[in-house]
């Protein structure tokens, strides 16, 4: 005969969090200072490569991730200046493997199509992107009356004022930081007349 436990089972002993010790190391990498996380204190270092004559940092992140040590503008496989490819592994052949890979893939692939690019900030790009989006959709209304118009006057107003504002600091800071607007380019699939700009001084 089976007797039925009428009260609840003992409740399971606590499981105890394991904490995550980050640091900071400081690396040749062009972005954000340079500055890299390391998150748990068994995580490796940042370490530098070079793939196919670019110099890269390899950082860990539950697999690896490459960071841009050329300055913005320079080749690299990712327009963005870094790329995770999430790859457990930390041998520099079978990283330069895969990256290589990954250069030489089609780009119907989700690869670069053997071709390197040039890697921006993150603000060119936005600028780079926002100034597309004016210039085909303004041609598809034949002006600006039409793009954000059915919100109200008002609202349209504040819209294009903010865009316009926020397309002036991303070229005022390309200048700061001598990048040219005109090495930047239109974004990929852009259909349209990109824009020439006054060239920063030399």
């Amino acid at each position: 005969m089976i007797q039925l436990d009428l009260f609840a089972p003992p409740p399971a002993p606590p499981v105890s969090s394991v904490l995550r010790v980050s640091h900071t190391v400081q690396t040749r990498a062009a972005q954000h200072g340079g500055i890299i996380t390391v998150y748990t204190e068994d995580d490796p270092e940042p370490f530098e490569l070079t793939v196919r004559g670019v110099e890269c940092v390899a950082s860990w992140s539950g697999g690896f991730c490459t960071h841009a040590i050329g300055p913005a503008g320079s080749p690299f496989w990712s327009e963005t200046g870094f790329r995770s490819f999430g790859v457990p592994t930390l041998d520099t052949d079978e990283i330069e493997a895969i990256i290589c890979d990954y250069i030489d893939r089609p780009a119907k692939a989700y690869g670069c199509g053997g071709k390197l690019v040039r890697w921006w900030p993150g603000y060119v790009l936005q600028w780079r992107q926002s100034l597309g989006f004016e210039i085909e959709m303004t041609k598809q209304y034949k002006g600006r009356e039409g793009v954000w118009g059915q919100w109200g006057p008002e609202a349209w107003a504040d819209h294009w004022h903010r865009h316009d504002m926020k397309l002036q600091d991303a070229l005022d800071q390309m200048r700061e930081e001598g990048i040219d607007p005109n090495d930047v380019g239109p974004p990929r699939g852009f259909n349209g007349k990109w824009p020439k700009f006054e060239r920063i001084a030399a």
